[in-house]
């Protein structure tokens, strides 16, 4: 069974959302993530506050060192709400495209992310680029307005619809972890 890592890389994050998962547990309780467990998985996700409000040349450095370093790495991805992300165009695209990163999960959270969101697929031609895997998390609460509004067609991003849970449990081939030192 593939082993998944979600990789709690920052704290930052310059919104307080109503459906934000870092409000459901202590950042210092969370395991630092080990050499052991880096070299024993094959997908990487990396997660926070928001990636992307890491300086985009560290994040991409980051990245490509963990590449390096630990070639067990088949997949990795980039969680997001998607507001950074839209400033963020064209380091996605060329992370994309050099296969740096396999795609990017994103999950709007509140009004801000969604127009965002929607700066990301005005870029569409270039942005979720051809053999990548992109995901759009949609929240119940937001499915009306998300079906009435968005039309994704010819946009490489699969959606998924999600409940909203207060709880946070990672199924039983997956590990969350942070870095020792957050960006």
């Amino acid at each position: 069974m593939e082993e998944i890592l979600h990789l709690f890389i920052t704290n930052k994050c310059r919104h307080d959302c109503e459906f934000c998962c870092n409000k459901l547990y202590d950042i210092e309780k969370i395991p630092v993530v080990t050499v052991e467990l880096l070299k024993s998985v094959q997908t990487v996700c990396l997660t926070g506050g928001e990636p992307f409000s890491i300086n985009p040349d560290t994040l991409c450095m980051f990245i490509m060192r963990l590449r390096k370093q630990y070639p067990n790495i088949e997949n990795l991805y980039i969680y997001t709400s998607g507001y950074e992300a839209s400033f963020r165009r064209n380091h996605i695209y060329n992370m994309m495209r050099r296969r740096t990163i396999n795609g990017i999960n994103i999950a709007p959270k509140d009004y801000r992310d969604w127009v965002g969101f929607e700066s990301i697929i005005e870029y569409n031609h270039s942005i979720f680029v051809e053999n990548s895997s992109n995901r759009l998390y949609v929240f119940k609460e937001q499915q009306e307005a998300f079906d009435s509004n968005c039309d994704l067609s010819n946009i490489n991003i699969d959606v998924i619809y999600r409940q909203w849970s207060k709880t946070f449990n990672t199924p039983s081939n997956e590990h969350f972890a942070r870095l020792p030192i957050l960006f």
